[in-house]
């Protein structure tokens, strides 16, 4: 079934010490006709810009092209 609508949950993970600063952890993105996630995005990052990001998307819907975006961003600016 092809859907047109995903919902974002933002995780974070522990971080290994030596890293201190950085937040590290995946993006999980749901289907309404699936019981658990069917994607995980990996992050990790120190960049301050991620707040915002995690604050603007995180426990919202988004469109497929927005997904697509998200993937693009996380792997370009939020993967260090």
């Amino acid at each position: 079934m092809k859907t047109n609508s995903f919902f974002l949950s933002f995780i974070e993970e522990g971080v290994n010490p030596k890293y201190k600063g950085y937040t590290e952890g995946r993006i999980e993105v749901y289907t309404d006709d699936k019981e658990h996630a069917i994607e995980e995005i990996r992050f990790f990052t120190n960049k301050k810009s991620w707040h915002d990001f995690k604050e603007k998307w995180d426990f919202h819907d988004v469109t497929k092209k927005e997904l697509d975006k998200i993937r693009s961003l996380v792997k370009e600016r939020f993967n260090d």
